[in-house]
């Protein structure tokens, strides 16, 4: 599945201006010189935010001549932009975004699609990164985070971080999908979801869902009915494990809708703001809007099968996301109001999945760790990359994570955010087991589908089918399985971190020892021996 092509860069308006003789051309070169001469003026004179402002809703007032004109919506958004020419900053940014155009949307959104965990990751590993220290202790007491103090930022009492005490939705038997009726309360639904503000995917698609509501809530006396829906599958890691390869096969089925974001990270990241540096919180609300679209496609076939009297079973379409954070990603545990003054935490993702969602199914592709470490290191570094290096940043973390195991035990330490941010490299990721017994307290086995990347490599086909089955949904058609097989990998090492070679025998050794532990006990938990990655 794929969000459209990219479009190359067009000069504005061509679509509606012709210009076929020279002498037109010329007049509208001198007339454009023109414009361009005063606008640069007008910019030597006047503050430079005050002409964004303004040339921006000038944009957006000749886009309503001639695309809107007499859309309540539009009108609407118009007044609000100049009502907010005074505000500052934030707003500022907005108008950056309306004045960028589309073709340059689709750009970025080709950029999304293919590095959308690289954002997201990145993010981690320079919270990671910071120092701590020199490493000589580890600072384990219940409500360091090893980052800088956030607590005047936001509010960790807020009521739309507490999920345990909201109520789950009732979920519609008539549906495969984990769905509910909601009214519709606004003729704008999603005027201030947050993903919008940062994913040009998310906002079109928002735009687009939002003009059919509106012709809705405005065209019929009875106000309109939505079909929420939450995803019915989630990929839930791991990072550097083709996570992100898995997740556009599988969405190759005609039945699976997925969300105008692959990598949402709303369970671990984004919904106390993370990615706002912790000022702006993302509420249920906005993470359920992604899945609309899903919820309208639902709904429609299921209104057409009455129509053309079918005896309707429980409708086929799913959504899901692949956030590959979801597994192990618990950065701010020790703030969270449940879990306060504790020394290990008590309530983590798996919980909050489980309050809302309890039926889910859940995929999960893990790697040797030793090679998950060094992949992550080669993707994620961006400077100064060598064996020598990660042999160097990978003894260290060792050290460190062995001694903390030893004083305070394997759970304590895999979740302690001080200590992962004294090291370079995110060793604690490919300690796969300490996160699996934890979801396993919550959820039963038969709700996960487990593998490993190398056997994933050498039959894709046969997995993304046996995940089919996993959610129950009917066999792919023939063409779509051969788009399965002959789409190319996602996420693949550059170049020039294949021109790195692999990591020092010394290095492996040292990681393979560290993680055998871990590796027998989650062969153990899972009842499989190739956990064991005896055959890496």
């Amino acid at each position: 599945m794929t969000y459209g092509s990219v479009l190359k860069w067009r000069f504005p308006f061509q679509e509606r201006i012709e210009i076929r003789t020279p002498g037109a051309r010329v007049l509208f070169l001198s007339v454009f010189v023109a414009a361009f001469v005063i606008f640069g003026i007008l910019f030597s004179y006047n503050n430079i935010n005050d002409v964004s402002d303004v040339t921006s809703i000038v944009l957006i007032q000749n886009k309503i001549n001639s695309e809107h004109t007499g859309s309540q919506r539009v009108l609407k958004t118009l007044s609000r932009l100049q009502a907010e020419t005074n505000v500052a900053d934030d707003n500022n940014e907005f108008y950056k975004h309306v004045t960028t155009g589309v073709d340059n949307e689709a750009a970025i959104d080709e950029e999304d699609e293919e590095a959308e965990s690289l954002d997201w990751g990145q993010e981690e590993v320079d919270m990671d990164l910071k120092s701590s220290g020199d490493g000589s202790g580890f600072g384990l007491s219940a409500n360091e985070s090893g980052d800088a103090d956030v607590s005047a930022v936001i509010d960790w009492n807020d009521p739309r971080l507490d999920l345990l005490h909201m109520d789950r939705p009732e979920f519609s038997p008539r549906f495969k999908n984990p769905c509910w009726f909601e009214p519709l309360r606004t003729p704008d639904p999603y005027e201030n979801n947050t993903f919008a503000t940062f994913s040009p995917s998310a906002k079109r698609t928002l735009e687009r869902l939002g003009e059919q509501w509106e012709e809705q809530y405005y065209l019929n006396d009875v106000k309109p009915t939505r079909l929420r829906c939450l995803p019915h599958f989630i990929i839930i890691g791991q990072p550097k494990c083709g996570s992100t390869d898995l997740f556009w096969k599988v969405a190759k089925h005609p039945d699976i809708v997925t969300p105008p974001i692959k990598e949402l990270h709303w369970w671990s990241r984004s919904r106390q703001g993370r990615r706002f540096q912790y000022r702006k919180l993302i509420p249920l609300e906005d993470y359920v809007d992604m899945f609309d679209e899903a919820g309208s496609l639902i709904l429609d076939r299921a209104n057409n099968a009455s129509l053309q009297g079918a005896m309707e079973p429980l409708d086929q379409i799913v959504t899901g996301e692949a956030s590959v954070s979801t597994f192990w990603d618990n950065f701010e545990w020790p703030r969270y109001p449940e879990n306060k003054g504790l020394a290990e935490p008590r309530y983590l993702i798996p919980h909050y999945i489980q309050h809302f969602i309890p039926d889910v199914k859940l995929i999960l592709i893990v790697r040797d760790p030793v090679e998950r470490m060094y992949s992550d290191y080669l993707y994620f570094h961006s400077k100064n990359k060598s064996a020598d290096d990660f042999h160097e940043a990978a003894s260290k973390a060792v050290s460190l994570y062995s001694s903390c195991v030893h004083t305070y035990g394997t759970r304590r330490c895999a979740y302690n955010n001080t200590l992962a941010n004294q090291v370079r490299v995110r060793l604690r990721v490919g300690m796969y087991s300490v996160y699996m017994q934890d979801w396993l307290k919550l959820f039963p086995r038969q709700q996960f589908y487990i593998m490993r990347l190398e056997d994933y490599t050498k039959d894709p086909v046969y997995h993304v089918k046996q995940i089919y089955k996993f959610l129950s949904i009917r066999p792919i058609p023939r063409d779509k399985e051969k788009l399965i097989s002959s789409s190319p990998k996602s996420n693949i090492r550059k170049p020039e971190d294949q021109e790195l070679g692999a990591m020092h025998n010394k290095t492996r050794q040292l990681l393979a020892d560290f993680y055998s532990t871990y590796n027998k006990d989650l062969a153990a938990l899972i009842e499989d021996r190739r956990y064991l990655w005896l055959d890496s």
